[in-house]
């Protein structure tokens, strides 16, 4: 029984260590992200900013991160999504270094989601690429 109380303590602290990478992620977002591998994220004034535990972000790991984690929260709860403010989304390597951001302001989720869109080009229209000076600021 000792045993299983020390388990038990020490899943709860790393479960609450864990939790403290996540700064201000509305509980809308906070699953979804974690789900994608994101390690450390902030949200602050509209702008999600998360890390994923890679040395490299790939275009199609960051396309398929805003298609499911991100666009597909506003498809199935719109008003949640909506009351969240959310405009842009950086996605960054585990140095912060090389990654993208989405323009995800008005209703560009919404746009994607319709049928007939290739979200790969359709993520890209919405997109600029991110390096060590930091990510530019949308077209």
């Amino acid at each position: 029984m000792k045993h299983f109380v020390a388990l038990l303590a020490c899943a709860a602290s790393t479960l609450a260590l864990a939790d403290t990478a996540y700064k201000n992620v509305p509980p809308l977002l906070h699953k979804s992200i974690q789900a994608g591998g994101v390690t450390a994220a902030q949200f602050d004034g509209g702008v999600l900013r998360a890390q994923l535990g890679k040395s490299e972000v790939s275009e199609l790991v960051y396309g398929t991160f805003i298609f499911h984690n991100i666009c597909a929260k506003e498809w199935y709860e719109p008003q949640q999504f909506a009351r969240l403010g959310l405009s842009r989304v950086e996605l960054l390597n585990a140095a912060g270094n090389q990654g993208f951001a989405f323009d995800a302001r008005g209703d560009v989720c919404t746009e994607m989601g319709k049928m007939g869109k290739n979200f790969r080009s359709f993520i890209g229209q919405h997109t600029v690429a991110c390096t060590a000076s930091g990510c530019p600021a949308q077209r």
